[in-house]
């Protein structure tokens, strides 16, 4: 129901198109991400074929997360942003009541995984492990996820055992039968100094024969990924803090303004009804 005049509302236009800028936001960028998304998986069809056999494979499959978080974020954006320009109650209750499971979900996870910080660490070492050392070669979005974690963190595979994880590759792995010519090397995002055979082309050899033991270390980092982000967190906690709070905040501004509108517009409702009852 739209408001008839500005002398017969109750409901605030400042906090009427509040929710709807904050909404479009949400909106853009969700078409943004799913069209990006899109266009990924098509192009990633082209060269390789993608097979979604677990959960994992959805996750981990870059290209079909942005999909994912494209379309659960556009029809979010959507319901906001008709919710704010109708005044529709249903659509504005839609929108801050996901938000709100999002977020508890949100700080769920997050008190979980420091209660639990072992067995977080472990689980999300395991199943990075597994998801993403055996398919570097063969998924372009990993590989381009693992190349930008290695060169920006400084490590080398993901577990405590460091550049040994890449011995459960295939085309690295050291066995006496292995026919790759990357046999026993590490990609080249692990090489301390990374040479390049012209221009934008990394030389893929610089890691070679790193997985033998007397030449690893003046050549790659051998940290594993994990240990070296938590360490990074734990050095910036002024910065990590800073981050979560700037992802929290505009999630509680965004349920507070969609639930104080939802409230000014029940309240018009029902001033309606009595004025009408009434005549």
């Amino acid at each position: 129901m739209s408001c008839l005049s500005s002398e017969e509302t109750y409901v605030s236009p400042v906090v009427k198109w509040l929710v709807f800028f904050f909404n479009f936001i949400f909106w853009v960028a969700g078409g943004i991400m799913l069209s990006l998304g899109i266009w990924a998986f098509v192009e990633k069809n082209k060269f390789y074929h993608v097979e979604v056999r677990t959960i994992y494979d959805v996750i981990f499959d870059i290209s079909i997360g942005f999909m994912v978080l494209g379309i659960v974020i556009f029809i979010l954006g959507s319901s906001g942003c008709i919710g704010a320009l109708r005044e529709n109650t249903c659509l504005l209750k839609f929108f801050y009541v996901i938000m709100i499971l999002i977020f508890i979900g949100e700080v769920t996870l997050g008190v979980l995984a420091f209660v639990f910080r072992d067995k977080a660490k472990s689980f999300v070492t395991e199943v990075f492990q597994e998801n993403f050392i055996p398919r570097y070669e063969d998924d372009p979005d990993a590989k381009s996820f693992i190349d930008w974690i290695q060169e920006n963190i400084y490590c080398c595979g993901v577990t405590s055992d460091g550049y040994r994880d890449w011995n459960d590759n295939m085309y690295f792995n050291c066995t006496e039968g292995n026919p790759s010519r990357l046999k026993c090397a590490t990609p080249y995002s692990c090489c301390r100094k990374q040479d390049t055979i012209r221009e934008g082309v990394p030389n893929i050899f610089c890691g070679a024969d790193t997985l033998q033991p007397d030449i690893r270390n003046s050549r790659i980092y051998t940290t594993g990924c994990i240990d070296a982000i938590l360490n990074m967190a734990e050095q910036n906690l002024p910065i990590v803090g800073g981050v979560v709070i700037a992802f929290t905040v505009p999630q509680l501004i965004g349920i507070c303004l969609t639930r104080m509108l939802e409230g000014q517009i029940l309240d018009q409702i029902s001033r309606w009804q009595r004025r009408y009852r009434q005549t």
